[in-house]
């Protein structure tokens, strides 16, 4: 049952929201129309046999916002959702659920512009931070940093790999000074004991840089 099609038992029976719109020989919201749901909620766009269907706009009564396409009652292809907090997503979505290529306003400033997979940053992305500048450029598995990637500073950037959101393994620093310095990343793992003995210990990972060479960048002229 779609959100549009549930309903709420009042004094006079159950509320079934309401609708202002095209329907077909079936009596089925069918074509341009708007509707009030019971929740609160409000959809204006498109509708096919009784579901949202092709563009359109839900407002949730928290204050969100989704504006773009929708197929058979669900959000699909492309669209813009603007949440609560002020984050905003404008992207591909497939069944719900942020999928394809996609940008994400974080309200911290932060931005992610990249593949995303059910709902989490998976695939080839760039997340640039806000408040320093620096920006993650690689792969993502699950939300996460992991695989080949670069982390780029504003006059240095470290290439190498990066497993569970750290740097680990065989990698090397440029310098924009002309020179690059190679070595290894190791992860340590540090527990911080909670406030109370109930409490469960925090687990942190430490990358720790082992740097092997330092070397001149060789600059190559045509």
């Amino acid at each position: 049952m779609s959100s549009d099609e549930e309903s709420i038992e009042g004094e006079e029976g159950p509320y079934l929201g309401e609708y202002e719109g095209e329907r077909n020989q079936n009596e089925e919201r069918h074509g341009k129309g708007k509707a009030k749901l019971p929740n609160g909620d409000t959809y204006e766009g498109f509708y096919e046999h009784g579901k949202r269907n092709g563009q359109g706009t839900y407002k949730f009564r928290n204050g969100a916002r989704y504006t773009g396409s929708y197929t058979k009652g669900k959000k699909n292809g492309y669209g813009t959702f603007v949440y609560p907090d002020g984050s905003k997503y404008v992207g591909n979505w497939v069944n719900d659920e942020k999928q394809g290529f996609g940008t994400y306003h974080y309200v911290n400033g932060d931005i992610y512009e990249g593949d995303w997979y059910e709902n989490k940053r998976h695939g080839q992305g760039v997340y640039t931070f806000n408040a320093t500048g620096s920006r993650y450029q690689g792969t993502w598995t699950k939300g996460r940093c992991e695989g080949a990637g670069e982390l780029i500073h504003a006059n240095h950037r470290y290439s190498g790999p990066f497993s569970d959101n750290c740097m680990k393994g065989k990698g090397k620093y440029l310098f924009d000074i002309g020179c690059e310095q190679v070595g290894e990343y190791t992860v340590q793992e540090d527990q911080i004991q909670g406030e109370t003995e109930e409490d469960e210990p925090t687990t942190i990972l430490k990358a720790l840089w082992k740097p092997k060479s330092m070397a001149a960048i060789e600059v190559k002229t045509f």
